[in-house]
C-alpha cells in the first residue's frame, strides 16, 4: 500500500515537472519568435533608412562652431526617394539624415500629391515631416489648408490638430481636427465639422470623406440643410455627386409644415424621392394630420407620397381627433407637399372618431371639397345610427360632418330607445347633420320604405309604423324619427306591437353589424367582415359579397352639395 502510493506521488511529480518543462520550453520558443521577429523588424527599418541627397543650391556654408549642419541658399532642392523638397534656405543635418526648410517651401510627394508652407523640418530616418504656417495640400481638386500639419510618408497620412480648411470643387470643409490619407483618398474631419456648398450645408462632430468615390460618412449629432427641408440623425452617408443622404440612427426630416422620423430615411434631392422605414411618423401642420407606419415612400416632383404596413392615419384638428387604418395610404399633392389634392386608403380601412366611425375597403379624400368617398362594402355609423350603401360620400364642413350621400341600396338602421330597430330604406338616401346628428333625411330613386317605433314623451310606445312610398323625406329629433312625409305609391300602417309579427318588424336585408363597428381609437387594428343588406333591384349586387376594392365611383358634386 506505501509503494503504490509513494509510487503515484512520483507520477504526480513528474507529471507536475513535465507540464512546467512544456511551459518553459513554449516560453523560450515565444522568445525565440519575438527576437525573429524584432530582428526582421529591425532589419525592414534598416532598409527604409534611406538617405536624403542635396540635388541644389546657390550657395552652401558649414561652420563647425555653431553647429554640426551644412547652410544651404538659394534654390535649394533636395531629394529623399522619390520626394522631392524645394526651399529659399534649409539646415542640413548629415549625421542625423534630416533637415529644416524656410521661406516657399515646397514638397512634391508624388504625382498628385504636393504640400506648401513656411517652414518645414523633416526626419529622413522615420520619413515625417512637419509643416508650419501657411500650409497648403493640393491632391488634384482637393486643397487643405492649415497652420501646421505632420506628414508621415510611410502611412501616407497627413494631420492636423489645430483647424483647418478645405475646398474640394464647390465645397468647403471646416473642422477642428483631422487628416487625409492620399493613398485611399479619404479625408478624416472631428470636432465642430462644417461643410458647404451652393446645395446644402451640413454640420457634425465627425465626417469621413473619400474624394475619389465622393461619398461622406458621418457620426455623431449631423444637421443636413438644404432649400427645400432640413434632414438630422446621428449616422449616416451622404452621396456628394448623386446628391443623396442616408440616415439611419434617430433620423428627422422637417420643412415649414412637415416633420418626418423613423428609423431609417433615404433622400435623393435630386429626384425629390425620399423613403422612410421602421416606426415612420411624418406631420402635417398645415392639414393638421399625422401618418404612421413601418413604410412610407415621397415622390415631391411628381406630387405623390404612399405609407404602408400598419399605415395609421390621424386628423387632430379641432377638439376630436379621427383616426384612420389601412393597408395602404396614398397621398396625391397638386404642386408640393404642402397642397394636398386627395388621401386614399385602400384595404381593411377602419376610422374612429368619438362621434363617427366607419370600415369599407377603399376610403378617398378629396381636399378640395372637403369630401370623403367610401368604396368596397362601406359602412359608417353616425351616433346610434348605421348607414350602408354601394357607396358612401361624406360632406364635411369646420371638421364636422355637414352631409351624408348613400347610393344604390341606401340603408340606415337606428337602435330604439327601449327595443327595436328603426330603419330608413331606398335607392339613395341624403341625410344633412346639424352638430354632429342627423337633421333631415330625404329618401330618392323609389323604393323608400322605413320601420320606426312611434313613442310618447314619456317612452311608451304607441305603435310601429311601416311605410312605403316613392321618395320620402324625413325629419329627426334627438337621432330617432319625429315626422315622415312621403310621395307617390304611398303605403303606411300603425301596428300595435302584439299584432305585428317579428319577422316583419326588420326591412328587407337588415343587417346590424354592431360587433363590426370600431369601439375606439385602438380598435380601428382589429380586422373584421361585416355582412351587406342585399339589392333588390339590381342583378349585379353580391349580397354579402365584398365590392372589389378598386372602384371608385365618380366624385359626387350635385347631389351633396345641393342636398
Amino acid at each position: 500500500m506505501g509503494k503504490t502510493r509513494q509510487n503515484t506521488n512520483n507520477l504526480s511529480y513528474l507529471c507536475i515537472l513535465f507540464q512546467k518543462m512544456r511551459r518553459i520550453g513554449f516560453f523560450i520558443l515565444l522568445l525565440c519568435l519575438m527576437a525573429q521577429v524584432s530582428f526582421a523588424q529591425e532589419e525592414t527599418d534598416e532598409k527604409k533608412k534611406t538617405q536624403v541627397f542635396i540635388e541644389h543650391y546657390d550657395k552652401i556654408s558649414y561652420n563647425r562652431n555653431i553647429g554640426d549642419f551644412q547652410r544651404l541658399i538659394g534654390n535649394v532642392k533636395i531629394r529623399h526617394d522619390s520626394a522631392y523638397f524645394f526651399c529659399d534656405s534649409a539646415y542640413f543635418y548629415e549625421k542625423t539624415n534630416s533637415f529644416d526648410a524656410y521661406q516657399n517651401v515646397h514638397i512634391i510627394v508624388n504625382d498628385s500629391v504636393e504640400i506648401f508652407s513656411d517652414s518645414l523640418i523633416y526626419d529622413g530616418n522615420a520619413r515625417f515631416a512637419e509643416f508650419f504656417n501657411n500650409v497648403r495640400l493640393m491632391d488634384d481638386s482637393t486643397l487643405l489648408r492649415t497652420e501646421y500639419l505632420t506628414y508621415s510618408r510611410d502611412e501616407h497620412l497627413a494631420c492636423y490638430p489645430d483647424s483647418a480648411c478645405t475646398t474640394r470643387g464647390d465645397k468647403t470643409l471646416i473642422s477642428c481636427i483631422g487628416n487625409y490619407r492620399d493613398d485611399l483618398k479619404e479625408l478624416s474631419f472631428f470636432e465642430n465639422v462644417e461643410v458647404t456648398s451652393p446645395k446644402y450645408q451640413m454640420y457634425t462632430d465627425t465626417l469621413y470623406y473619400n474624394t475619389e468615390i465622393e461619398k461622406m460618412w458621418f457620426y455623431g449629432p449631423t444637421t443636413l440643410i438644404n432649400e427645400e427641408n432640413t434632414m438630422e440623425g446621428e449616422h449616416g452617408y451622404y452621396l456628394v455627386n448623386e446628391d443623396i443622404a442616408f440616415f439611419d440612427k434617430k433620423p428627422l426630416a422637417y420643412n415649414k409644415t412637415q416633420r418626418l422620423k423613423a428609423k431609417n430615411i433615404y433622400y435623393d434631392r435630386s429626384t425629390g424621392f425620399a423613403k422612410a422605414i421602421d416606426n415612420v411618423d411624418m406631420i402635417d401642420t398645415t392639414y393638421k394630420m399625422i401618418f404612421r407606419g413601418d413604410y412610407v415612400e415621397v415622390w415631391e416632383k411628381k406630387g405623390f407620397s404612399f405609407a404602408t404596413d400598419s399605415a395609421y392615419f390621424i386628423n387632430y384638428d379641432g377638439g376630436d381627433s379621427l383616426y384612420l387604418h389601412a393597408d395602404t395610404m396614398f397621398f396625391h399633392f397638386k404642386t408640393d407637399l404642402s397642397d394636398m389634392e386627395k388621401m386614399t386608403a385602400r384595404r381593411n380601412v377602419r376610422f374612429y372618431r368619438s362621434d363617427l366611425q366607419g370600415k369599407c375597403d377603399t376610403l378617398t379624400y378629396y381636399a378640395s371639397d372637403s369630401i370623403i368617398c367610401m368604396r368596397g362594402t362601406p359602412i359608417m355609423w353616425a351616433e346610434n345610427s348605421q348607414m350602408t350603401g354601394k357607396y358612401i360620400d361624406i360632406k364635411i364642413a369646420n371638421q364636422t360632418i355637414d352631409s351624408i350621400l348613400q347610393r344604390t341600396n341606401a340603408f340606415i338602421i337606428n337602435q330604439d330607445t327601449v327595443e327595436g330597430f328603426n330603419q330608413i330604406k331606398g335607392m339613395d338616401i341624403i341625410s344633412k347633420f346639424i352638430d354632429g346628428n342627423i337633421h333631415h333625411v330625404n329618401v330618392i330613386g323609389g323604393n323608400a320604405e322605413t320601420i320606426y317605433w312611434l313613442r310618447d314623451d314619456d317612452t311608451s310606445l304607441i305603435g310601429i309604423d311601416v311605410s312605403k312610398s316613392d321618395n320620402m323625406v324625413i325629419e329627426m329629433k334627438d337621432n330617432q324619427i319625429s315626422c315622415i312625409k312621403s310621395f307617390k305609391g304611398i303605403s303606411e300602417t300603425v301596428y300595435p306591437e302584439n299584432e305585428l309579427p317579428e319577422s316583419s318588424r326588420l326591412l328587407q336585408g337588415f343587417k346590424w353589424n354592431i360587433d363590426v363597428k370600431p369601439k375606439n381609437k385602438a380598435d380601428i387594428f382589429r380586422n373584421t367582415d361585416a355582412v351587406m343588406p342585399r339589392a333588390e333591384t339590381h342583378q349585379n349586387e353580391t349580397g354579402n359579397a365584398t365590392e372589389s376594392a378598386e372602384e371608385e365611383a365618380p366624385k359626387p358634386k350635385h347631389r351633396i352639395k345641393g342636398s
